[in-house]
């Protein structure tokens, strides 16, 4: 089962296209990683989704129900940090769960658990204009679980957070989808997405790269070489020529052998000569920056 369906998503603001005939899906009950660049799109798909605005094309559903026709019923299904988030700087942290919750209409028998959760039990009776960044992101982490929803939509979550807590909260989140409950995280921390995601979707330019299980997406990118030579093409036919194995991948070449030296001395024969040869280790990183690099 699919948590989010989108197809066909468009959205241009004046002279920029950001969304640009956007379809994916996330599966329900799993992390999942949602990737790209700067610009790349994904703000304006999280606000679409959470409808804060409204795409000129194209078609949402978030648990089976259009966003369109149903958004009161989603959000009281879906927590979310997206952009900054909205806390109320004069007031502590228990004080700003209190508030949250009075709001959503439920969620005060949540508050210390949330607290605790987070990491902040014994932070909530301070006042959050003295929290450092990374602890004004773990409240509103918890500030988007009051309401025990079923997703969750957050636009980096570890932003600020030093290295034991970012563990703390991507244990924390791997706990929430094991309970059946659906997180989708942005994030531009490759190696922290690839540590708790099972699923990704990348997308730039407002269009669709990859999208697939983590492990078998890796799985396909692990061994060989990445290489960057002019006439991509060419130097591609010249390697399956001489037996090995070579796609094109936007500007660059995946060759899918482990004998470097025989890719040099097959490029050399034809009087090709790479700019940079470098061995693939099938790190998320590794496959974001192919795709990614290919589509500039």
């Amino acid at each position: 089962m699919d948590a989010i369906v989108a197809e066909g998503l468009r959205k241009r603001y004046r002279k920029t296209v950001a969304l640009d005939g956007l379809s994916f899906t996330f599966p329900a009950g799993r992390v999942s990683g949602f990737l790209g660049p700067n610009g790349a799109g994904k703000t304006t798909t999280f606000r679409s989704l959470l409808g804060l605005t409204k795409p000129d094309a194209g078609s949402m559903e978030v648990l089976g129900m259009s966003v369109r026709d149903r958004l009161p019923e989603i959000v009281k299904r879906l927590g979310a940090i997206v952009e900054e988030p909205g806390l109320v700087k004069g007031l502590s942290g228990r004080d700003n769960l209190v508030v949250a919750a009075r709001t959503l209409g439920r969620g005060h028998e949540r508050i210390d658990d949330l607290l605790e959760f987070s990491g902040l039990g014994s932070e909530g009776g301070r006042r959050i204009d003295g929290y450092s960044k990374g602890m004004r992101q773990r409240l509103a982490l918890a500030a988007s679980l009051l309401g025990d929803p079923e997703l969750l939509i957050l636009d980096e979550p570890l932003d600020g957070l030093d290295p034991a807590g970012q563990a703390q909260i991507k244990d924390s989140l791997r706990e929430l989808a094991n309970q059946g409950k659906t997180v989708i995280v942005s994030s531009h921390n490759l190696s922290d997405v690839e540590a708790m995601a099972d699923h990704v979707v990348v997308i730039n330019k407002g269009r669709l790269l990859a999208a697939g299980d983590l492990a078998p997406l890796l799985g396909s990118f692990r061994s060989g070489y990445t290489v960057e030579i002019d006439e991509p093409e060419t130097a591609a036919a010249v390697l399956t020529e001489a037996g090995i194995a070579a796609v094109v991948e936007g500007n660059l070449l995946a060759v899918s052998t482990d004998d470097g030296a025989a890719i040099a001395r097959a490029l050399a024969a034809a009087e090709m000569f790479p700019r940079q040869l470098a061995r693939r280790s099938g790190r998320l990183e590794e496959l974001f920056l192919s795709l990614t690099e290919g589509d500039r």
